[in-house]
């Protein structure tokens, strides 16, 4: 974890008081730490930094950030990495999404957090126009791999053709992407471990439907940005999921109550200051669609097309 992203850490059991998180280090290389604590003097809460990379999750979701299924498997790292920067490699079919999204943005003094990051993309395109970019996601696989990208520049995998069967790609990634102004920590959407009011710039890309309460990443979206001069870009193909969130949690996709309607149409009066979850609200700049695809084997592929909306605060 880089020093210079540590006096904007709070810790994420105590948002409301916005405690301040204390760091020691074991073992430190050029301003990167790569072990020691993150550490909580109000509720005592620990949060380990190991090879780099420093998890800064509530205690209920440190599970979910290990193992070897979903999100931290092979399969998911090959075809999320393909998804990703198959333009470098010239990969079949390559998709173009994440330059679309970044597109959007122009060059600011302020700080940009890319949430749901994956293995990296986007934050590495918001780099070329923010002057620090922190990508978080709850998979520590994925966050293992988006430093590795930051240190080599460069990427290196084994594609997915069949089976166990596997096919080397790499490429060297685009020289404009600013890596010493780029973190990538493990981190909850839904209780993001960062001081209120200090992003100039936040993206929330197809992550939403992923997440058991919906509302509360979207008012934690709300308490970093600042309260002028802030953007926010939401991307999302509403594809809700009983078995991730309850129904009646959905902000879209029902018939009726709450949610009642259409993704996009409910999103942006939310992103324009409906029901208080954005405050002050945004002027809508842009929307639109992305179409997004995710090649899981040689046969095998997901096409999404995401609804995008750019918001504003002036």
């Amino acid at each position: 974890m880089k020093k210079w992203l540590q006096e904007h850490l709070i810790c994420p059991e105590c948002l409301d008081s916005q405690t301040a998180l204390t760091l020691e280090i074991q073992e430190e290389h050029n301003d990167d730490i790569l072990e020691g604590t993150l550490n909580c003097p109000g509720c005592g809460s620990r949060y380990l930094i190991q090879e780099g990379v420093a998890v800064i999750v509530p205690q209920k979701t440190l599970p979910h950030t290990k193992g070897h299924t979903t999100y931290n498997s092979q399969s998911m790292m090959s075809a999320y990495l393909w998804s990703h920067y198959s333009e470098f490699f010239n990969g079949p079919d390559a998709t173009d999404a994440y330059r679309k999204w970044a597109s959007y943005f122009k060059q600011t003094d302020g700080w940009a957090l890319d949430i749901g990051c994956s293995v990296g993309r986007l934050s590495f395109e918001l780099s070329k126009t923010h002057t620090y970019v922190i990508g978080v996601d709850t998979s520590l696989s994925f966050i293992k791999k988006a430093r590795q990208l930051l240190s080599d520049k460069k990427l290196e995998f084994d594609l997915i053709v069949e089976g166990h069967i596997t096919e080397e790609r790499e490429c060297e990634l685009d020289p404009e992407y600013d890596y010493n102004a780029t973190e990538f920590i493990v981190a909850d959407a839904l209780a993001l471990p960062f001081r209120s009011d200090l992003f100039a710039t936040a993206a929330s890309v197809n992550i939403l439907e992923k997440l058991p309460d919906p509302i509360q990443h979207l008012k934690e979206v709300n308490r970093i940005l600042q309260k002028e001069q802030a953007n926010f870009l939401f991307s999302d193909p509403f594809s809700w999921d009983e078995s991730v969130s309850s129904p009646d949690l959905w902000i879209s996709g029902r018939n009726k109550g709450p949610g009642k309607g259409r993704g996009m149409d409910n999103i942006c009066q939310l992103i324009k200051g409906e029901n208080n979850v954005f405050d002050p609200g945004f002027i809508i700049q842009e929307k639109g669609d992305v179409l997004w695809k995710i090649r899981k084997t040689q046969n095998l592929w997901e096409h999404i097309t995401s609804q995008f909306v750019i918001g504003k605060r002036d």
